[in-house]
């Protein structure tokens, strides 16, 4: 008899600790879109952004999200990639990146995210910043001139919004979580009012470094901010996997996007999971609160074989993946063995 019920709690345990089957995949393990900083591309002619839309067009992907078009930095001095008249933007103009980038994407076939304002203060002091009201005015300003100036040209491949400030899960954030999603609703309530078919992108983070011990004790956090910001059927959320940033380690990542998962089937509208998965290795490598371990001076992109398992992980849980970035770390212009190797790979995967 005893050794019935000792048999019987080792098969317990067993059952208990046996994993559970990965899910089907809701998408390919492709890329489809990428995220670009203005940085890199800011000074681009409209040969070299006809040059970038076609390998990415070749690359089989379908979507640019410009990271962001107007920046306030630490001394109090906007920068806008983009000829704006509003007050505060006006004397810190430097070109046309949206104008370009819309102008080729046009052309390639590719649909385009335009990303909003952001800051330096965001993160020493998030939605607590002094900075915080004025980036969200200069935010829902930015909407309506955006929309007035490149609406009519460009038609469907001005497609939606990246409202740039990246929430993640450190105590500061959660603190001011209620001022963050007032200011993210006033962006939400503008791109309502100014055209309702664009839907609002925004890419947060988890770090397993900056505060709770486990991935499902900030579950919580994203169900206050999705059920609390006013998010419309179309809408995305599209969390960085924060491998390449190192934000998050590989043997947590399958847990990771559970999380993210179970946060955006609690949301009242029907919010879209996508995943930006990073297809690069930091300098940073080991978090924010560890020295580098890796002996990188910049950050230099990812084996294929990491990125490829990254891109098998998010596809089980979201619809769509995108990724920083093809662009930076991926392309032709940067690295054409690496381009080349995810051609062969995006070839097996699609059965080309």
């Amino acid at each position: 008899m005893l050794s019935k019920i000792i048999t019987a709690f080792f098969l317990l345990i067993a059952s208990l600790l046996r994993l559970t089957p990965a899910p089907e995949p809701k998408c390919e393990a492709l890329v489809s879109g990428s995220f670009i900083q203005p940085w890199y591309c800011a000074d681009w002619d409209d040969a070299r952004w006809d040059a970038e839309t076609a390998w990415m067009k070749e690359a089989g992907l379908d979507t640019l999200i410009l990271q962001r078009t107007a920046y306030l930095d630490e001394n109090g001095v906007w920068t806008a990639h983009y000829p704006s008249e509003l007050p505060a933007l006006r004397g810190g103009c430097q070109g046309d990146l949206i104008g370009r980038a819309l102008k080729s994407c046009r052309k390639a076939g590719l649909r385009v995210f335009v990303g909003l304002a952001d800051f330096s203060g965001w993160w020493n002091g998030a939605g607590l910043s002094p900075d915080w009201e004025t980036v969200c005015d200069v935010t829902t300003q930015m909407q309506e001139e955006i929309c007035r100036l490149y609406g009519d040209d460009y038609g469907d491949t001005l497609y939606g919004w990246y409202f740039a400030p990246e929430i993640t899960n450190n105590p500061l954030m959660k603190v001011s979580l209620p001022r963050i999603i007032a200011g993210f609703n006033r962006a939400l309530d503008q791109a309502t009012a100014l055209a309702p078919a664009m839907p609002m992108l925004i890419s947060p983070f988890y770090s397993e470094y900056l505060a709770v011990p486990s991935v499902t004790a900030t579950l919580p956090m994203w169900q206050i901010f999705l059920n609390g910001a006013h998010l419309r059927d179309g809408d995305i959320f599209c969390p960085q996997d924060a491998v390449g940033a190192a934000w998050t380690r590989e043997k947590s990542l399958e847990k990771v996007w559970q999380m993210y998962a179970a946060a955006v089937s609690s949301a009242k509208a029907d919010v879209k999971l996508w995943a930006n998965c990073e297809n690069f290795i930091s300098a940073q490598a080991g978090g924010f609160l560890q020295p580098p371990a890796n002996g990188l001076t910049e950050n230099v992109p990812a084996p294929m074989d990491r990125f490829a398992w990254q891109l098998e992980t998010a596809s089980r849980y979201a619809e769509k993946l995108v990724c920083f970035s093809m662009n930076h770390y991926y392309s032709p212009f940067t690295d054409q063995a690496a381009y080349e190797t995810y051609l062969n790979y995006a070839a097996t995967v699609g059965g080309g």
